[in-house]
């Protein structure tokens, strides 16, 4: 150590100040001694808790190397300390047949594993070898069906035979020996023969011809009807709420899909926590079978508070007043408070019952200020619909009223107004409704308006939007999302905000603003009367709660078709499975600005 300060010359004469020097330097040493042994120590430790009891090398796993991590038990006792030589001998002793049994469900019948165990000091090695061979193809498939399917339906015989999953040349796996099994007997359990069962199956296996002969026998069992429906829980609301919006007709066919029906039905008035149909599966009562429905029941009124955050609105407050039996009628009374950076919403809707149509009336009103892209607009709306209660097929009918005012940057302001009368349809295809993984949504709206006291033009308004979700391979999802619309014949000055059509964001086209694609007018962005969006989306399952996702998104909304562009956004993201539906982090780039933009969401737009 070299001191060349100006202080150390002064001094460097003076006896007392070199001692101090040269204690301040011995101090120095320990204490970095000192740390250097600590941190030593520290890493030997960290050694120690992540060392294995022994070490094991699989080769030739290829494919497998997962499977086989996953499953053996040398492989589970690895990191246990306190495993004796004997213990691991035994272990690795075990290995080779554990390995040949792992790779029989992958259709590989006959590997060749040879192991080797080593020692050297504490080190201990366990070494496998595999050639797994061949596989084990299936040669033929008998699929033989007894019960009344047989006579009744010979065609959904033939069918579910076509559309059995392992089919002659295919190599076998249990896991698909399985699902097929499993596919077979749900296509008859889902309509008409809920007490099917399969009565035998069997997979002979010829190692040494690596061949597989599949057989499998399935009795559908008697077809069963529906017979009345019995509530038990039901205290605080009326029955016949419940019978408005039962889809099962006494006398029908059996069918799983209704019952689903009838409990997505029910929960999703909000009157009830749960609704569990069912039947009894009797064989030999299976004419007019009970619906058994057990409810519970939500508590009549109910205050929400909730606190979000989403990239497109910001930080945001809402607080949710709810009254189940409104003037004790069974009329649900929902209204909401709801404020963000983008918006301040006060909103009300009262639900009548069903009717005996299975339509249910609803009346709705809304004020709405909302703070987008440079544009202010104060908007009402009132109307009045009928809708079916079906997820599956939803269909909604009404008359609106919408009026708002318009205010721009450079100082315009312009009030709208429209009276319109409008029809939608929602076709829903997906394995879950809450967190879909294939199928499609797809939907249609229709509304029209002619000139008169309250319109100051003709108005036709079409939109219609799509989602389809498909899996591809093993981990691979697509997720392809479509909308297009317009509003015919009326100018865009004469059209209220909520009847145009903007773009961007999270559910949108990524890379973009809340709504910042549209119409510019006065330094703001506002809605035009035309709309198109395309998107393209590839995720990868890293594991069963997480992905990784690429995308390509394409849209914009104009005055016209003449004057539409696409602009395009491309980017990453990040797939979470939560209870509540698919969480969205994605980071995409707006091709038309040059900047990235993080963007997060939860579910998809249905």
């Amino acid at each position: 150590m070299a001191l060349h300060h100006p202080v150390y010359k002064r001094y460097a004469s003076d006896p007392l100040f070199t001692r101090t020097i040269t204690v301040c330097r011995q101090l120095l040493r320990q204490l970095l001694y000192r740390l250097l042994r600590a941190l030593g120590v520290l890493l030997w430790l960290a050694a120690a808790g992540t060392a294995h009891a022994y070490t094991v090398e699989i080769q030739g796993a290829g494919q497998f190397s997962k499977l086989l991590d996953l499953h053996l038990d040398i492989r589970r006792h690895q990191d246990d300390p306190d495993i004796s030589d004997e213990e691991w001998r035994r272990l690795a002793g075990i290995t080779p047949q554990q390995i040949r049994e792992l790779l029989a469900t992958e259709g590989y019948f006959s590997p060749v594993v040879t192991a080797e165990l080593l020692t050297e000091g504490d080190q201990r090695l366990a070494r496998f070898r595999i050639e797994p061979g061949a596989p084990t193809t299936i040669e033929t498939v008998d699929i033989r069906f007894h019960g009344a399917v047989v006579d009744a339906y010979p065609q959904r015989v033939e069918r579910l035979r076509r559309q059995w999953g392992l089919k002659p040349g295919e190599r076998f796996t249990q896991s698909a020996w399985s699902d097929a099994k499993n596919a077979l007997l749900k296509g008859l359990l889902v309509r008409d023969y809920p007490a099917a069962a399969i009565r035998t199956s069997e997979a002979r296996i010829e190692p040494e011809q690596r061949r597989a002969t599949l057989v499998v026998e399935i009795d559908s069992g008697p077809a069963f009807t529906f017979g009345e429906l019995q509530i038990e829980g039901l205290q605080r609301y009326s029955r016949a709420m419940i019978d408005g919006l039962n889809p099962i007709q006494p006398g029908e066919r059996y069918s799983q899909e209704k019952l689903n029906e009838l409990q997505s039905r029910l929960t999703d008035t909000g009157y009830f926590s749960s609704a569990f149909p069912s039947i009894d599966l009797d064989p030999a009562h299976p004419q007019h079978v009970p619906v058994k429905l057990n409810v519970a029941e939500n508590q009549r009124k109910h205050l929400g508070l909730g606190l979000g955050f989403s990239t497109d609105t910001g930080a945001g407050v809402q607080v949710k007043w709810l009254d189940r039996n409104f003037l004790q009628r069974d009329w649900r009374l929902q209204t909401q408070l709801e404020l963000n950076r983008e918006t301040s919403l006060l909103d009300g809707a009262l639900y009548l019952p069903a009717r005996r149509n299975g339509w249910i009336p609803n009346f709705n009103a809304r004020f709405e200020r909302s703070t987008t892209a440079g544009e202010i607009i104060d908007k009402i709306r009132a109307g009045a619909r009928m809708s079916t209660p079906s997820r599956i097929d939803e269909r909604s009918a009404g008359i609106a009223f919408f009026a708002d005012n318009q205010k721009l940057p450079d100082g315009s302001v312009n009030n709208r107004q429209a009276l319109i009368a409008a029809y939608s349809y929602t076709r829903r295809r997906v394995d879950n409704l809450l967190t879909p993984r294939r199928g499609y949504v797809a939907s249609l709206e229709f509304g029209a308006g002619p000139k008169g006291v309250v319109n100051e033009a003709n108005i036709v308004r079409m939109a219609g939007r799509a989602t389809w979700l498909a899996p591809l391979q093993r981990n691979w999802q697509s997720v392809l999302r479509g909308q297009i619309g317009q509003v015919l014949i009326a100018d865009r000055t004469r059209v209220p905000g909520d009847l145009l059509f903007r773009t961007g964001g999270a559910q949108s086209v990524r890379g973009y603003g809340f709504e910042t694609l549209g119409v510019q007018q006065g330094g703001a962005v506002v809605g035009g009367r035309v709309v198109a969006v395309a998107s393209a989306e590839l995720v990868y399952r890293i594991t069963p709660q997480w992905g990784a996702a690429v995308f390509h998104d394409a849209g914009n909304a104009a005055d016209s078709w003449r004057n539409f562009k696409f602009v395009h956004g491309s980017g990453i993201g990040a797939r979470w499975r939560s209870p509540i539906g698919p969480v969205n982090l994605d980071l995409a780039y707006g091709h038309a600005t040059s900047e990235p933009h993080l963007h997060f969401s939860v579910g998809y737009v249905f």
